[in-house]
């Protein structure tokens, strides 16, 4: 009987080797091996079609495909394993590991691009390329867990095109500034607070003092 991993080889061994087109959804061809394109189970089973030569992906525009096929060639045909959770180093080469050391390349520079990035990880569901997915949320955690804490807000802004945190917009500067004010406020109401039950507490207490004197024998 055979097993997932037969079935998948013996399917990857039906498919003819031979250079096809993907076509985006505004009309860019780029070519490739069949081979290098069976990353995708999407396009491999349209690959079973011997006389399939070009695949559309209306989806998808023509410079996040393009960056979809750089992945395929820079791959050979064999996608990046899922990456283990949860991640535990600062940069990509070394979440990626030996061996994996373009592939770190590859999204680093992807992502500089931020609004690229998040279309390239849509790209990689719908393709169901599944390491080059695990890859970019590999790297987005990689943003959010070692960026600073006043910078989660905007490490991802789909603006950034260079991977440098864009200056903070006039208007978050004054939310962020209200929002210091009202936690400030909020220290000292607490601070005032605890004051007068203090206070009170000592008065009670001298209170207390007072009346065991009264009650000692003269």
């Amino acid at each position: 009987m055979a097993t997932g991993l037969d079935e998948e080889f013996e399917k990857k061994k039906q498919i003819k080797e031979r250079e096809i087109t993907l076509v985006s959804g505004d009309g860019k061809k780029f070519q490739l091996s069949s081979t290098f394109a069976c990353i995708s189970p999407v396009l491999e089973a349209a690959l079973l079609d011997e006389e399939c030569k070009e695949i559309e992906q209306k989806d998808i525009k023509g410079n996040i495909l393009e960056e979809i096929v750089n992945y395929m060639n820079l791959r050979k045909g064999i996608d990046m394993e899922e990456l283990k959770w949860p991640i535990q180093h600062k940069t990509m080469k070394e979440i990626c590991g030996r061996g994996n050391e373009e592939s770190a390349e590859f999204i680093d520079r992807v992502a500089k691009h931020r609004r690229n990035f998040q279309d390239l990880l849509l790209a990689t569901v719908r393709l169901q390329i599944k390491g080059l997915q695990s890859l970019g949320v590999a790297k987005i955690a990689c943003l959010l867990k070692w960026c600073k804490s006043e910078d989660l807000d905007r490490v991802l802004d789909p603006n950034i095109t260079d991977g440098k945190l864009l200056p903070l917009r006039p208007e978050i500067i004054e939310e962020r500034k209200k929002e210091e004010e009202e936690r400030k406020k909020a220290r000292e109401e607490r601070k005032k607070a605890r004051e007068a039950k203090e206070a009170k507490e000592a008065k009670e207490k001298e209170m207390e003092k007072e009346k065991d004197k009264e009650k000692e024998p003269k």
